[in-house]
């Protein structure tokens, strides 16, 4: 009876084992500076934005949607991109930046995917994203971070609280990386 009991649970120790070792490897991973990773011969147009106006009803909500101004951002963002190739679309966890994405992707029909802010410079990134065009939906305090690691330089400061407008286009070709920033007014 024993040994059924070994093995009933061995799975379950083993998924721990590796877990932890995921997390060690992205401990790592995380702790290197800008400078550290390699690069690859990068060729590529990352749009970076800010999702879209929240509803701040309830302050103590970690995960509240658009308001109305924000879905119309959102319609206004996706009249922006209409004519922009987009290969990748990058979205976090939280439903804001995923209804800010949302009208992008149906339109571009580009399947976003999840990523966490801490974690997704790295190789593996720039090698997904290699000649691509690229979207990320973030937050005020993730979009500039990754900006400065695109372009290498410690350039831009968080992004104020309300500022749901700018857009942080960066190319690189090579050696070559040029960042501008762009106000998208919520007009039509």
């Amino acid at each position: 009876m024993k040994k059924y009991i070994i093995l009933l649970f061995l799975p379950f120790f083993t998924f721990c084992g590796q877990q932890k070792e995921e997390n060690k490897e992205n401990t790592q991973t995380e702790s290197k500076s800008i400078s550290e990773i390699p690069k690859v011969n990068q060729n590529a147009t990352y749009y970076l934005i800010r999702h879209a106006e929240k509803v701040r009803t309830a302050p103590n909500d970690q995960d509240p949607s658009l308001d109305i101004k924000g879905m119309m951002r959102a319609k206004r963002w996706a009249a922006y991109f209409e004519p922009i190739k987009i290969d990748k679309i990058y979205v976090t966890q939280y439903i804001r930046t995923k209804q800010t994405a949302s009208l992008i992707s149906q339109q571009k029909q580009v399947l976003p995917t999840r990523y966490d802010p801490n974690t997704i410079y790295s190789d593996e990134f720039l090698k997904e994203t290699n000649g691509k065009s690229v979207l990320i939906v973030g937050h005020s305090n993730t979009i500039p971070q990754l900006v400065n690691k695109l372009i290498g330089e410690e350039k831009f400061k968080d992004m104020d609280d309300a500022d749901n407008s700018t857009l942080f286009k960066v190319t690189l070709s090579g050696s070559d990386k040029k960042v501008e920033t762009i106000t998208v007014s919520n007009e039509q």
